[in-house]
């Protein structure tokens, strides 16, 4: 009895979707018993890492009454668009082929629901460009240890280990046509504009994806919601510098910026061991659904 009911409360339903470019993928929903009154979190994963990592994630934040929805990147898990020398795509692709069918199929599926973007890593950074072009869909944005990938954000000497990491990638997928993140132990198989989109924003701390012609950089300043700033202190790949500076590009947002130390959190362990998280995350929400404040780091 007590295996059935973990199976139960565990329990996850898929909605398939197809994205603009035909390509198919799942969102995978995690839903409160009870949801007249419960806002929605869409989890939007890191780079390489597949949607059912967050999983314990999505449970405890599931458990405290929010429809969870948790959705693999293009090119990751699920989905059909799997890169390859033939099959390339990058930021323009996801943002504007894979994210508004997503906020579609969730609106359609929850209607008149208030909808906060999580995003881990590049997850974060995603979210972000996308509200600096659709604010008004979103009620807020949480980024958990994501940050830009610029290498002036890092500290000497780990500044020329980001600049070179990410440039090294821009030369093997300009030399292969995609990125063998398994072979070089980062990331995943990825794809080359992705990549490049990545090292773009390594070198100059700006966001110009590939044959994207909206100006995310100086439409930044459009982003005026709620935001949350999630950093851990042993977390290397995200340090509190980076986070700032992918923050500081949101000037008119509503910015709260928490940093988690004592706990041993880095980059990744903070999916299961979850429980501090969850609370910052559920204690902001309330309090950002109830009052405006603008907290500023400088």
């Amino acid at each position: 009895m007590q295996e059935e009911l973990s199976k139960y409360f565990n329990a996850k339903a898929e909605l398939q979707f197809v994205s603009v470019d035909g390509f198919r993928n799942y969102l995978n929903v995690y839903q409160p018993f009870y949801i007249r009154y419960a806002k929605i979190i869409i989890i939007m994963p890191a780079l390489g890492v597949k949607a059912e990592f967050y999983h314990p994630f999505a449970i405890a934040l599931r458990n405290l009454g929010y429809i969870v929805v948790s959705v693999d990147l293009r090119g990751t898990g699920k989905s059909e668009a799997k890169p390859n020398k033939k099959r390339n795509f990058g930021y323009r692709e996801m943002l504007n082929y894979d994210w508004p069918v997503i906020l579609d199929k969730v609106n359609r599926h929850f209607p008149d629901k208030e909808i906060y973007l999580l995003g881990h890593s590049l997850g974060g950074q995603l979210n972000v460009l996308y509200a600096a072009k659709h604010n008004n869909l979103l009620k807020g944005l949480i980024l958990a240890a994501a940050c830009t990938v610029h290498y002036k954000a890092w500290k000497f000497p780990y500044n020329l280990g980001v600049l070179f990491g990410t440039q090294a990638g821009r030369l093997l997928v300009k030399i292969l046509g995609y990125f063998p993140g398994k072979k070089v132990g980062f990331a995943g198989t990825e794809a080359k504009n992705l990549i490049l989109d990545w090292a773009y924003t390594g070198r100059t701390g700006k966001y110009k994806p590939i044959g994207d012609d909206f100006d995310y950089e100086s439409n930044f300043k459009n982003i005026e919601l709620p935001v949350l700033a999630l950093s851990f202190d042993n977390d290397k790949l995200a340090p509190q510098k980076a986070v700032k500076e992918l923050t500081g590009k949101m000037k008119n947002a509503r910015k709260q910026f928490y940093h988690f130390t004592g706990k041993d959190y880095n980059h990744f362990n903070w999916v299961k061991k979850n429980k501090d998280i969850v609370d910052k995350i559920d204690e902001w929400i309330r309090n950002s659904s109830q009052a405006y404040y603008h907290i500023d780091y400088q």
